[in-house]
């Protein structure tokens, strides 16, 4: 396994994926709008996942040995408000993907989102029956859907909570206390805060293993939004005063989800490897320099 090819490589997610993978791998990448900074040796595509015979181009040009698909439209909102555009890029550009995949014999990672289930009861296992609530989450269990139809033995990673080195969550966060600003932080929403490293270390498990099926590729703790950001606030020193506990109660979002965690508990012991906790994330991210 000497050949990615990472799509959505302008993104927070892809970037950092690109960056890590490329110190071991020869990697290529994509972008949609925005071109890349790339690091050294790394070839960068134009490519709208939308448009088959552009995807199919792609894949042809890099001959990879395996995809990771992260691209995708994330924004929820706009998915919510547009949902046949969600479908068409994150289902059927996903399909795109596969196709070619099956196309040009690539194996493909599939970055899918724990939005594929309900956001009520959390602790979701990897092979419960996922129910979304929200068109992004629809739409990404599509886009699972029809990469198994085209590719049988696609690996479906689902994740969420995603930090790391250029987090636009973390850089808000880190600007509104240092500016003295008080930040409320729900202690009723929750998720498994992944972080990215720890993430591209998964990933790399399954290929190296060649594995395939649905994998929560998170990390091993649930945490509130305020547990999360004081974590983060306790790691590197910002005022803890500034956080304000919250609830959601009174608040009408449809996009806040109580408890979108996921349990690793099956993956964990297929992939063999360390799933980290918030603080064990947070202090990997400190010794790499930080934001």
């Amino acid at each position: 396994m000497n050949k990615l090819l990472i799509t959505g490589g302008s993104g927070f997610v892809g970037r950092n994926l690109v960056t890590l993978f490329a110190d071991r791998f020869s990697v290529s990448t994509t972008y949609f709008e925005n071109p890349i900074a790339s690091a050294a040796g790394v070839q960068s595509f134009r490519v709208d996942i939308r448009d088959e015979a552009a995807v199919s181009s792609v894949v042809e040009r890099v001959k990879p040995d395996a995809v990771i698909h992260a691209a995708g439209n994330k924004n929820v909102r706009f998915c919510e408000d547009h949902p046949d555009e969600a479908d068409r890029t994150n289902a059927g550009g996903t399909r795109n993907v596969a196709r070619a995949c099956r196309n040009f014999g690539a194996r493909m990672i599939y970055l899918s989102t724990d939005l594929v289930f309900g956001g009520t009861t959390g602790n979701y296992k990897e092979d419960e029956l996922p129910q979304p609530t929200l068109a992004y989450g629809r739409s990404k269990l599509l886009g699972e859907n029809l990469a198994r139809e085209e590719l049988p033995d696609v690996a479906v990673c689902r994740s969420g909570g995603i930090y790391g080195k250029g987090s636009p969550l973390l850089r808000w966060f880190s600007t509104e206390i240092n500016e003295g600003r008080m930040v409320d932080c729900f202690v009723d929403v929750f998720n498994s805060p992944t972080y990215l490293e720890n993430l591209a270390e998964m990933i790399e498990a399954i290929l190296s293993k060649q594995l395939s099926g649905v994998f929560h590729t998170v990390g091993r703790e649930r945490a509130s939004r305020f547990e999360f950001f004081q974590a983060y606030a306790k790691t590197f020193g910002l005022d803890l005063s500034l956080l304000a506990p919250s609830t959601t109660a009174g608040v009408k979002d449809i996009f806040l989800q109580p408890d979108s965690s996921l349990s690793v508990e099956q993956t964990a012991k297929r992939l063999g490897i360390t799933f980290n906790s918030i603080r064990e994330g947070f202090a990997r991210l400190k010794a790499c320099g930080g934001l």
